[in-house]
């Protein structure tokens, strides 16, 4: 039985051999096999700890001497990993002759293979179906709800109330915005600069009604879906069940997650079943092992569907990984069920997991692009490009932006589209301004931008790849009455250089930032309202008004869109 067991074990986690060892290698393997080092795994799992206080039991420990500890908020209980089982014997004395909060601790050392604890990270069972002792035994959510708590944190909510949620996140971060610009007053060389922070009442502007998405499911065009193994130990397309980097590494399909299209679901599906069928076992993040890595999936409202699949071929011939790329064009053109517009492959033998720009795309079927419809305009996107995930909602954001840039056909006016990646947001105002000047650090984005300005038939855009800092004056000497810039980063903003170089450039008498991730972006709006300094040049700007906008609907995530308005040296 020993013997039958060590064979399926071998078959499904032993080495790998090259496709081209011969007979007398495969005589070697059981000898090979036998010699392989079983690394295991140490435990001290700590008892009798309140539920809560997790980050001053965290400290207790680390004064203690042990920095690698897992304890979730409802456990009564915590995990301590050492490095052999001398140190969990003398963690577990330690243990029971310590004392935390009046209580007496207590414990037990676990020992298990490296392979037993993945097992148990990743969400398997043990034998005759018991729960993982290093789950929450509290936790009665089922996988779909674990893997939609995780990906859809607000789900549970109704609508009305997650909006409500997210648009006080906003708030709170421009209440934050006030009283940090406020205590700057103490060093200002002229505190009037920021007298708006001064004066009572805790919001610094005015706060807009947030605006909703008008599609609340199925509304992300873009997904990037993990391919693994399931609970089962089934190849599978979907989400990882949990963080990678805290051992888990079992994949759930999206078939219930709402914010995923039906399109996308039914691709995903479709490449979950051609990799059951496939020869080719799927990536293992662990033992680097395995071949299917990572599908893509932007499913546009045009109906136009870009599929990505990524795999690494690093032990494969160059005659075999032609021949997969022409099992799959067969597939998606003629067995998938689904209509691609463009079909593409990475291959890719790195540690990081994703989709990289540091590996080259192939094109196997179409012309390696999409099509998206936004207020009138038509945008090409490839692979790589960056969209807005929610066009409809999208549209909504950009139009406010238009209105509050309060563009007047009878003035001269020049939009400066900072980090405008594809182009959308000055290709869709350009026939109302009398030119934009588009800035982007990434030339494959500006490629893009020339391409979609041309395919509307814009001829006042001229875009730069190159950093903000360095082109922010390009329209400085020019005879303009009014300079506005739009500024839509990253999530964690932009570069301080970027909001001096803003601040320095006294043509520019507003700015609308649209921000991802307030919290992140802080410094920012910070750096944009502080007084004149050695650092900071240029009057300050203030904040006029202020508007959150839910583009990720049972997300915990929305787009926060301010009005900076540069503060006159008159009216201080």
């Amino acid at each position: 039985m020993l013997r039958l067991a060590r064979s399926i074990i071998d078959a499904v986690f032993g080495k790998k051999r090259p496709l081209e060892t011969d007979e007398e290698e495969d005589h070697q393997e059981p000898v090979e096999t036998k010699k392989q080092k079983v690394n295991m795994v140490y435990r001290v799992k700590v008892t009798n700890l309140p539920k809560t206080d997790m980050s001053t039991v965290r400290k207790y420990f680390k004064k203690l001497g042990y920095t690698r500890v897992k304890k979730a908020p409802k456990w009564d209980y915590a995990f301590i990993t050492v490095d052999t089982e001398e140190e969990a014997n003398e963690c577990l004395k330690t243990m029971k002759e310590s004392t935390f909060k009046n209580r007496t601790l207590s414990g037990e050392i676990i020992i298990e293979t490296e392979e037993e604890h993945r097992n148990k990270m990743s969400g398997g069972r043990r034998k005759g179906g018991n729960r993982d002792a290093i789950q929450d035994e509290d936790d009665t959510r089922t996988p779909a709800e674990k893997l939609a708590d995780q990906v859809t944190p607000l789900w549970r909510k109704p609508y009305e109330a997650q909006i409500k949620i997210k648009n006080q996140k906003g708030v709170r971060q421009l209440i934050v915005l006030k009283k940090r610009v406020a205590e700057l007053s103490k060093n200002a060389r002229d505190v009037n600069q920021i007298k708006w922070a001064l004066e009572e009442g805790s919001y610094p502007c005015e706060i807009l009604e947030p605006v909703p998405s008008p599609e609340t499911n199925g509304y992300r065009t873009k997904c990037e879906f993990t391919i693994g193994r399931d609970l089962d130990g089934k190849p599978t397309v979907g989400f990882l069940l949990g963080l990678y980097r805290e051992g888990v590494t079992s994949v759930l399909d999206p078939s219930e997650c709402l914010n995923v299209s039906d399109i996308a679901k039914k691709i995903a599906q479709a490449m979950c079943d051609y990799i059951r069928k496939s020869d080719l076992p799927v990536y293992d993040r662990v033992t680097k092992e395995g071949y299917w890595r990572t599908l893509m999936t932007k499913t546009q409202s045009t109906g136009d569907n870009l599929v990505l699949v990524q795999m690494r071929d690093e032990d494969l011939t160059s005659e075999r990984v032609e021949e997969e790329k022409q099992k799959l064009i067969k597939f998606w053109n003629e067995e998938s069920g689904v209509k691609v517009t463009t079909l593409l492959f990475q291959s890719w033998n790195g540690s990081s997991n994703g989709f990289t720009d540091r590996a080259p795309i192939d094109v196997l079927t179409g012309d390696g692009y999409i099509y998206e419809n936004l207020l009138g305009c038509r945008f090409r996107l490839s692979a790589s490009a960056f969209f807005q995930v929610n066009t409809p909602a999208t549209e909504l954001l950009y139009s406010k932006c238009a209105e509050w840039c309060s563009i007047d056909e009878t003035k001269k006016t020049t939009l400066l589209d900072l980090c405008c990646g594809t182009g959308t947001i000055g290709i869709t105002m350009a026939k109302s301004v009398d030119r934009v000047i588009g800035v982007e650090m990434v030339p494959e984005a500006i490629v893009d931008a020339k391409a979609n300005a041309k395919l509307n038939d814009v001829e006042n855009v001229t875009y730069y790849a190159d950093k903000v800092e360095n082109k922010i004056d390009v329209v400085k000497n020019a005879a303009n009455e009014e300079v506005i810039a739009v500024l839509d980063p990253p999530r964690n903003g932009v570069h301080a250089s970027v909001i001096r170089a803003i601040r320095g450039a006294q043509h520019i008498d507003r700015v609308i930032y649209i921000s991802c991730d307030a919290k992140q972006a802080l410094s920012n709006f910070v750096a944009l309202c502080r007084p004149e300094s050695s650092s900071y040049s240029g009057m300050p700007f203030k904040p006029a008004r202020a508007i959150s906008f839910d583009l990720f609907p049972h997300t915990d995530h929305s787009e926060l869109m301010i009005e900076f308005v540069r503060i006159k040296k008159e009216e201080k």
